[in-house]
Parts: C-alpha cells; structure tokens; sequence
C-alpha cells in the first residue's frame, strides 16, 4: 500500500512539474553594426570624375580589384550617358476578373566602347574592407584625393535623405534613392538604378489609353511608356548600413544622383 502511495505521488509531483514549464519563444536578434569609413563614402569630392566600385572579398586580390574596377566603370558610363526604358500597361475591366497588369524597367550603357575606355583609365585612390566587401574610390583621369576624404569616421545616419524621390535645387536635379539586399553590390546597383529611373521619368513621360468596348464590357487600357538619354549624372552621396537578422547580413544603401 505505502508503495502505491509513494508511486502515486511521483506522478503527482512529475505532473505538476511539466505543468509548470513555460515555453520559451525564441526572440529575433537585430543587430546594426557600424564601421569607421572614409569621408569620400559619405560625400564624393566635387566633379564629375570620382567613381566607387566594389566586389566580394576574395584572396584572389587581382581578380577582386578587377571586379571593383569594373562595376565602377559600368557605373561611371550609365551616369554619363545611358538609355532607360520603362514600360507599365495594365487592363482594367467590370468583372475585375479579367484585369491584370505588366512592366519592366531596363537601363543600359549607351556605348560599350566609352565603357571600356572608363575602364581602362581610372586610377586607384583609396581602398577599405567593409563586411565582406571590397570597396574603392577611382578617378576617372588624373584626379588628386584630399586628405580630408581620407579621414575615417562613423557617421549614424544619413541626415539628408529622407525619403525616395526627387528634389529641385535650381536648374539641379536631386534623386534619392534606398534598397536594402543580402548582397551589397546588388543594393548599390538597385538603388542608384532606381535613381536614375526617377530621373528619367521626371524628364519625360508619354502617357498612352484608349477606352474600347467588347462584348458590352467596358475595357479600359493604359500604358505608361518613359525613354530618355541620360547624360552628366553623377553619385554625389551615400550611406552604408549593415545589419544582423538571427546572424543573417543584409545591407542598405542610401544614394544622392546628381543631374544638370
């Protein structure tokens, strides 16, 4: 009997202990880190002819600084003179059943022989490691660097920009653009993209519609279609973050483009 009793009150105590535990959520852990970088990643020397590039860290030096070398000559080209395309087209109609739309936005060097010889002539400045990434500050010629843009600092936010869009400063256009990725060369590339695309449709847009009738539905179709040449842009600002997501890096880019 007194063996019973004794079973009966290990389960009791064993109940009661499972009863109290607590479930422990796993909490998301964010992170923003900060580095010290140079004054030229904030804010470009003045001209036209100071260029960044960037790659992946790699312990093939050569083929890294080459990549860098590269993207800031695609970069340095497109703001100088580029096409961009952009076209929406959507369908409306009663049953809201048929509707959809469709768009793409395309931006390309206007020569691919300027491109090269934007490659072959810059010339290294400056040089730093940020978080897996290589990147470097060009000159497109025989530019001198400052000692001012070499000094190193953390800076905690970007107080000029506030949000995408446009801004007017005089005959000045001012693009701001912001994209965030798990790849830094892709956020670069996207934002200074998206930049260059408010810019284009800023300059000229062609709006096309027409109002059809069939099958007495009433259709209705749009189509947005924006082609403009750019020339003489140039990246006049930015701003870098890096965050941690539960150990996963992204990165932000914020960029100020120039037009006349």
């Amino acid at each position: 009997m007194n063996r019973i009793i004794f079973l009966f009150m290990i389960i009791l105590i064993i109940t009661s202990c499972v009863s109290e535990q607590k479930i422990v959520e796993k909490k998301e852990i964010k992170k923003i880190e900060k580095m010290s970088l140079p004054a030229w990643i904030y804010e470009l020397p003045p001209g036209d002819n100071f260029i960044i590039g960037i790659a992946g860290k790699s312990i093939y030096e050569d083929q890294m600084k080459d990549a860098a070398k590269q993207m800031a000559a695609v970069m340095h080209s497109r703001n100088r003179s580029s096409y961009t395309i952009s076209k929406r087209a959507a369908t409306d109609k009663e049953d809201y059943l048929g509707g959809g739309s469709a768009g793409f936005n395309l931006n390309v060097s206007s020569s691919p022989e300027e491109t090269r010889r934007i490659y072959d002539s810059l010339v290294t400045l400056d040089e730093v490691d940020y978080y897996g990434y290589f990147i470097t500050l060009y000159s497109d010629g025989k530019a001198i660097l400052s000692d001012k843009y070499k000094k190193r600092y953390v800076a905690n936010s970007p107080k000029w920009f506030e949000n995408n869009g446009l801004k007017l400063d005089g005959d000045i256009i001012l693009s701001y653009a912001s994209t965030s990725s798990s790849d830094l060369i892709t956020a670069w590339e996207n934002a200074a993209e998206q930049a260059r695309f408010e810019i284009a449709e800023y300059l000229e847009k062609n709006v096309q519609s027409s109002l059809t009738n069939k099958n007495d539905q009433i259709e209705k179709k749009y189509a947005i279609e924006t082609r403009r040449k750019l020339s003489h842009l140039k990246i006049s600002r930015s701003f870098i973050t890096s965050q941690l997501y539960d150990n996963l890096r992204s990165y932000k880019v914020y960029l100020e483009l120039t037009a006349k």
